[in-house]
């Protein structure tokens, strides 16, 4: 029995030995084991309460609201009417006061629809010569604007001056004041002659 235990007591001491030689740097790091099987999702989380609703932003400045534009009317020769030259007198005391740093339009449209800004020349497809001439004159702080139209071919016909004759509509004229006040992006570039981008521009209703 002593024997059996004093072999056990070596056993047991060459072990201690045997692992406290060994350390860390001994022996070639084996390979890097396959990846595990990726876990599962866990479940979504309680939705958050809402928050509360921020302050409204500031309405933005209306691109027209100092704008000032008429309604489409009919010519009225209330100045002169001849066979091959009229003149109506506009009035509105907005004229006077943007005759210096405001922009004043006037729109003429024709009966098949086509807009020109005022001043606007007709021609002869013929000879090119100069037939009609309209024309448009601001009086100063008169608050008057002038338009003028003249042949020089012949004698006006119904579709030259005539806003609306036997049903048909052939002339309508409004006027657009844009004070030199307003400053808005792009005002710049803005082509006057196009009426529809003028329209646009400035959100004006037909």
């Amino acid at each position: 029995m002593k024997k059996q235990n004093s072999i056990i007591k070596y056993l047991y001491i060459i072990l201690i030995i045997a692992l406290t030689g060994c350390s860390s740097e001994d022996g070639a790091v084996g390979p890097q084991g396959p990846q595990g099987v990726p876990g599962e999702d866990g479940s979504q989380g309680i939705q958050g309460e809402q928050g509360l609703q921020g302050p409204g932003g500031t309405d933005g400045m209306d691109g027209n609201a100092n704008v000032i534009y008429s309604d489409w009317f009919f010519p009225d020769w209330n100045e002169f009417d001849a066979p091959r030259a009229k003149r109506m007198i506009v009035t509105d005391p907005e004229f006077g006061q943007n005759y210096d740093d405001g922009v004043i339009l006037f729109y003429w449209i024709t009966n098949n629809g086509s807009t020109f800004l005022v001043p606007w020349n007709s021609y002869s497809t013929i000879t090119g010569a100069l037939n009609i001439s309209r024309s448009m004159n601001v009086r100063g702080i008169s608050g008057d604007v002038w338009i003028t139209i003249r042949r020089y071919d012949q004698d006006f016909e119904v579709r030259d001056t005539f806003g609306q004759f036997e049903g048909i509509i052939y002339n309508r004229l409004r006027y657009v004041i844009i004070p030199g006040n307003i400053n808005v992006s792009g005002k710049s570039t803005l082509d006057y002659n196009d009426y529809e981008a003028v329209k646009a521009f400035y959100n004006l209703p037909d």
